[in-house]
């Protein structure tokens, strides 16, 4: 069984850099984010409500509309798969470090049949780009 568990979580943050590895500044709605909490606070908001534009707002460049696509057909495929659109997903963040630029740790884990035995844990970098804090990368502590 392939890590569906990642891609339902990452549906909004840690998927579309692992799918897209990231690409040109977004604005994010709401506010740009000033900080590396911020950030870690918008990632886990965005990827509670699978809320791709939300996710794809925090990167520092923006993937290609393939990735996009194939994102959104993974999300489906891992919603399918745990038989409700609203997967139960937690995330922990731990570790943040720096002020406008550093990283965070995020494990994320599910009580959903399909993805119970599933966790994915990395630290996700963080950056400024014109005045905002994003995301730049994503490395899979496996």
């Amino acid at each position: 069984m392939t890590n569906k568990i990642g891609l339902i979580v990452a549906g909004a943050v840690a998927a579309v850099l692992l799918v897209a590895g990231g690409v040109t500044a977004l604005v994010v709605s709401g506010g740009d984010p000033t900080s590396v909490q911020e950030v870690a606070d918008a990632a886990v908001d965005a990827a509670q409500d699978l809320d791709v534009d939300q996710g794809i707002d925090l990167l520092c460049e923006t993937p290609s509309k393939k990735d996009r696509h194939d994102l959104e057909a993974l999300i489906s495929e891992a919603q399918d798969e745990a038989g409700t659109k609203d997967p139960d997903v937690d995330y922990k963040v731990s570790n943040v470090k720096g002020d406008k630029e550093g990283s965070f740790d995020v494990t994320i884990t599910s009580d959903e049949d399909a993805f119970k035995d599933e966790t994915i844990a990395g630290t996700v970098t963080v950056a400024t780009v014109d005045g905002r804090s994003c995301i730049t990368g994503f490395e899979s502590r496996d």
